[in-house]
């Protein structure tokens, strides 16, 4: 399966750390520029840190949450972001380590460590809130936001497609199942499986497919020979399997463009004003 050739130059597309806070509602520019103190005043609330990455013309753009590995929000993560801005998509980056400072890791022990201190009610909050901050931004299309998860950040994915009805697709690579969650989840569904995967087990992707395929849900399981955890990612030679990362990626644009677009049963319908074609 051939890949299609981006849509914009790397020269077009934009970029920015953000800060997102978590738990309240988006900040009205208005207030703050009344507000003489605003600069001076240390925040209360929980900010979640994220990379962004969008196409400067014309627009708006449908929208996709990118869920990093256990290594924290690192360079690799933020050139995703902007390869899926390439392709036509507003692309935010969440670091799901930001209500532990945003750490980043090379150390598989310490990175251990970091994953087990996620909270993952505080995180489904937080993705909520990075959702709606898109929603907030008029270069986005409203409500037209899918997820893309990989190891940890797959797993976390699946927990917030079965979380947020609004989502339009979700594409996970080798991430753990929910399986108690999965009744909730109507969003089309995209699992890339590594062949010889030691963290995530056949059963697991097997009750994924049964169990979305008894509610009409669509879901779409491709399994790479040869493959090992992680093969995605290009930074780790030892996993790294370049034909099968191609494939993999090919397969997720196709998968974006055909479903963040569309209607499909289960997602709660949007009002007229903010059908944005």
């Amino acid at each position: 399966m051939s890949t299609p050739a981006p849509k914009y130059d790397r020269k077009e597309i934009g970029s920015a750390m953000v800060r997102i806070p978590s738990g309240t509602g988006m900040p009205d520019p208005l207030d703050v520029a009344i507000d003489p103190y605003a600069p001076t005043k240390v925040a209360k609330q929980v900010f979640i840190k994220g990379f962004q990455a969008w196409p400067q013309k014309g627009g708006p753009y449908p929208a996709v949450l990118i869920l990093h590995e256990w290594w924290g929000l690192n360079s690799h993560f933020q050139e995703l972001a902007y390869r899926v801005a390439q392709h036509g998509y507003v692309a935010l980056a969440v670091d799901q380590y930001s209500r532990l400072g945003g750490p980043v890791t090379g150390d598989p022990a310490l990175a251990a460590q970091l994953m087990g201190k996620v909270n993952a009610a505080d995180l489904m909050h937080d993705l909520n809130d990075a959702a709606e901050y898109l929603n907030f931004q008029d270069y986005v299309k409203k409500n037209r936001i899918a997820v893309i998860g990989f190891s940890m950040g797959g797993s976390h994915g699946l927990r917030f497609a079965c979380a947020r009805r609004q989502l339009r697709a979700a594409v996970i690579f080798y991430g753990n199942v929910p399986i108690e969650k999965l009744s909730t989840l109507r969003c089309p569904v995209l699992y890339h499986q590594a062949e010889k995967d030691e963290s995530v087990t056949q059963q697991e992707v097997d009750h994924l497919v049964s169990a979305l395929t008894a509610n009409k849900v669509m879901c779409a399981v491709h399994k790479y020979p040869g493959t090992t955890h992680s093969f995605f990612n290009d930074t780790r030679p030892d996993v790294y399997k370049a034909e099968a990362a191609a494939e993999a990626w090919a397969r997720t644009l196709a998968f974006l463009d055909k479903y963040i677009l569309a209607d499909h049963p289960g997602v709660r319908p949007l009002p007229d004003s903010q059908r944005v074609r």
